[in-house]
Formats: C-alpha cells, sequence, structure tokens
C-alpha cells in the first residue's frame, strides 16, 4: 500500500524500512514506525527494525532524548498491531524503564501480545505506586488483569486500588479483578462509578465494562449518559468475550441476541 504524506510525497513498505532504519531524520524514523504498525507489515525486516529501534533505550543509562522516546513510544504501539511475542525481551525491559511513558505503554503492547512475561514486573511494580502517574497506573492495572490467572497474591495486590479515590483507577481495578476472578462482586462498583459527573470517568467506565463482556451491566451500557459512539464500543465487547452469563441467566445465543439488539437501537 502506497499512502501519501502530509508534504505531498508517497510512502510504501519499502520506503518505511528505509526510514526506520537510517538514524539521521527522527521525524521520518517516528513515522516509519507508526507506518509499520498502521499497515500491519510483515516484511521479514520490519520485526528485526523495530526490535533494534526500541533496543537503543537501552544504549545509555541516561534518561532518553524527546526523540528517542517518542519513537519507542511508537515502536511499542507498532508491536501492539504486530506480533509482539516476537519482542518479547525488549517489550519486558521497557516494563521496568525509568520512563513512565515507556512503561505505561509497555503495559498495554504486553497485554495486547499476551506476554505472561510480563506479570512479575507488573506485579512488582505496582507493589509500590508512590511516584506512579495515574496514565502509568490504569494502564499497569489494566494489563495485570488482562494476562494474570486466579491467585492470591495478585488480588491481594490489586485490591486496594479498589478503593482508589482516583475513579478510572477504581474503575480499571475492579475491571481487572473481574477479568482474573469471575466474581460478579468486582462488577457492584461499575453502577454507581458509571453515575459519575465527569463524563471522561463515564465514557472510562463504559470501556472498561466492555474490555471485560460483562453482560450483567448491558442496561447499564444502554441508560449511561454517554454518547453512542461510546456506548457502541462498550456493548461490542460484550459481543465479542461476553461474561457473567450465569449472573444474566441467559444463555451465549440469547446474549449476542440482546447486545445486537442493543447495538440496533443505537444506529
Amino acid at each position: 500500500m502506497i499512502e501519501s504524506t502530509g508534504e505531498g510525497q508517497a510512502i510504501d513498505e519499502q520506503e518505511a524500512l528505509k526510514r526506520l532504519e537510517q538514524r539521521d531524520d527522527a521525524s521520518d524514523r517516528y513515522y516509519a514506525a507508526w507506518w509499520l504498525g498502521h499497515e500491519r507489515s510483515r516484511h521479514p525486516r520490519t520485526l528485526p527494525l523495530l526490535k533494534a529501534a526500541l533496543g537503543e533505550l537501552f544504549e545509555t543509562n541516561s534518561p532518553p532524548s524527546d526523540d528517542c522516546r517518542a519513537l519507542s513510544l511508537n515502536v511499542l504501539r507498532a508491536l501492539a498491531h504486530l506480533d509482539g511475542t516476537e519482542a518479547e525481551t525488549e517489550i519486558v525491559a521497557c516494563l521496568t524503564h525509568s520512563d513512565q511513558q515507556i512503561r505505561e505503554e509497555a503495559a498495554r503492547t504486553a497485554a495486547s501480545a499476551r506476554l505472561d512475561k510480563a506479570i512479575a514486573p507488573l506485579c512488582k511494580d505496582l507493589s509500590n505506586t508512590s511516584s506512579h502517574s495515574d496514565r502509568l497506573l490504569e494502564a499497569q492495572i489494566e494489563a495485570l488483569g488482562a494476562l494474570a490467572k486466579p491467585s492470591e497474591a495478585v488480588i491481594q495486590l490489586l485490591t486496594p486500588f479498589t478503593d482508589s479515590e482516583k475513579p478510572l483507577i477504581c474503575s480499571a481495578a475492579n475491571r481487572a479483578l473481574l477479568q482474573i476472578t469471575g466474581h460478579s462482586r468486582w462488577s457492584n462498583a461499575f453502577q454507581a462509578l458509571v453515575q459519575h459527573p465527569s463524563a471522561q470517568v463515564r465514557r472510562g467506565v463504559l470501556l472498561d465494562i466492555g474490555a471485560v463482556g460483562w453482560l450483567p451491566a448491558l442496561e447499564t451500557i444502554q441508560t449511561s449518559a454517554v454518547e453512542n459512539s461510546i456506548k457502541l464500543i462498550a456493548l461490542r465487547g460484550l459481543a465479542e468475550h461476553p461474561r457473567g452469563l450465569i449472573e444474566a441467566n441467559v444463555s451465549e445465543q440469547e446474549a449476542c441476541d440482546l447486545v445486537l439488539s442493543a447495538m440496533d437501537a443505537l444506529l
């Protein structure tokens, strides 16, 4: 596929690979990393070049330059679209990087790639969050929810976050525990959180419900004061990976019919 840049030039896969490999023009490398991920490049050189670019984060012990950070973030986002398992070593290394933005994006990429080796560093970092930004904390909690298996240690680690004064962190923690355990008690907080006066919080809560696929919250999604586009994303999550069928007292087919009907009503 050939795509036009803002300057009227064209870029294809070969050009993207060429731009990523060179080190003279940071903006070209940034765009190339984005392009390769966005276009789901399957070229045999794509993953080696992305891994090498991410490895540049560790070439010095000093904080990364702005250009290096920006490139690394785009590489991590690209790997979330490609086969992140091929870059497992590099992604897991980023989970312990000193830069919080890098750790945040690495958490999302590790979750997308289903990297089990990310669980231990995520747990370790979540055991001391005094200096964590809210965005980093949310990303790590959500990643752990996507990756971890039920265990007393993980449940004990995440449970305190359900009492957070920050509503999105509280929602992320309940989402993670619901994903890990399947216990309906962790869905109880959603009903109150979706009534939050902040539209941003309400959107985030609906997206968390959708990420879990919690079917008993179908009516909560339908009646929430959130724009239809967000409701549709949440409903798609319920359709793709429904949970809580027993609690909702419906079969999988009935659940699918209910969700599709709700989506049709919004279109």
